[in-house]
């Protein structure tokens, strides 16, 4: 099962009949643009397409190795179905044990179960959201990383689809249907917000671009995208900064911290500025002298009588 619109529906292994019989029946609703009938199991169709749904069909003559090596090759945006008959149905724990998204009821045996079915399968496929409910991409990367479980998780959400992959404890590589690959892959998946999550048995890469164990590059990651967001807000920032003439302040601030920037004055504006304060009138006449004879306070509180104490 997969988070993303089914862009390729191959069947093989069937009667080239049979399988345009059951297109038939489905009509347009729920099918893929991109339609294919092989008649063997030799080719991989993630070869030439990036996503789509395979479905395999078997009979006691089919080589159930290859079978076998086709759900476990798939690549990440791939997913596998078997149709079999009912002499083969002991087969069909072991092959959803394997990987595949769906047993499938065989259209030679009952042509309407079979369209049903993989009507419903592909409704599935484009409507499901989350294999992990509750769960952050952290939690998952943290949980497999400690028990160094073999995963692949895809990740799909803003328009981006992509996958981490865990093999003995630590990440190995990461990539986006853009191109990314690496930490930068990583930053941006585990920076997704409520992103739909899949995870896969096994780790489906044979690439290394990353390596760290899963904890360091949760550190890392994280680091990097508190660094980005950080960059982002000066940048909003200085954007309010300008050169000009006049300079204003603004103490509307984020963390306690005021912010200036300038606002430079139109020349227009300018003769509508307020004049120069005026200096203070002067006074018309001078301020008296300072005395210079100083009379003692208590000169006419005591007579000469009383003063002499002899």
């Amino acid at each position: 099962m997969a988070h993303r619109s089914v862009n390729t529906l191959v069947f093989a292994g069937f009667d080239p009949t049979t399988a345009a019989t059951v297109i038939s029946l489905m009509g347009d609703d729920g099918l893929p643009g991109d339609l294919r009938i092989t008649a063997g199991l030799n080719q991989e169709p993630w070869q030439t397409a990036r996503t789509g749904l395979l479905i395999i069909g078997m009979d006691p003559k089919t080589d159930l190795v290859r079978v076998s090596q086709l759900i476990q090759n798939r690549t990440t945006y791939w997913d596998v179905a078997v149709c079999i008959p009912a002499v083969l149905s002991y087969y069909s724990v072991a092959l959803l044990a394997q990987g595949a998204a769906k047993v499938l009821t065989h259209p030679e045996e009952d042509l309407e179960a079979t369209k049903k079915e993989l009507r419903s399968l592909l409704r599935t496929l484009s409507s499901i959201q989350s294999d992990a409910f509750g769960l952050e991409v952290s939690d998952l990367i943290q949980l497999y990383g400690e028990k160094r479980m073999p995963k692949t998780i895809r990740l799909t959400g803003a328009g981006c689809v992509g996958s981490i992959y865990l093999h003995n404890g630590s990440v190995v590589h990461a990539e986006t249907m853009d191109d990314e690959e690496g930490m930068d892959a990583f930053r941006h998946l585990i920076s997704l917000s409520n992103p739909e999550i899949r995870v896969h048995k096994g780790c489906l890469t044979d690439k290394k671009t990353i390596g760290i164990p899963a904890m360091s590059a949760l550190l890392e990651g994280s680091r990097q995208v508190d660094e980005i967001q950080r960059e982002s807000r000066l940048d909003n920032d200085m954007e309010s900064f300008d050169d000009g003439n006049g300079v204003t302040s603004d103490f509307s601030s984020m963390d306690g911290v005021p912010k200036f920037y300038t606002t430079p004055i139109p020349i227009s504006d300018r003769s509508q500025q307020p004049p120069p304060m005026a200096e203070p009138p002067r006074r018309n006449s001078p301020l008296p002298p300072p005395q210079t004879n100083k009379v003692d306070p208590l000169k006419n509180l005591f007579s000469d009588e009383d003063l002499d104490l002899h």
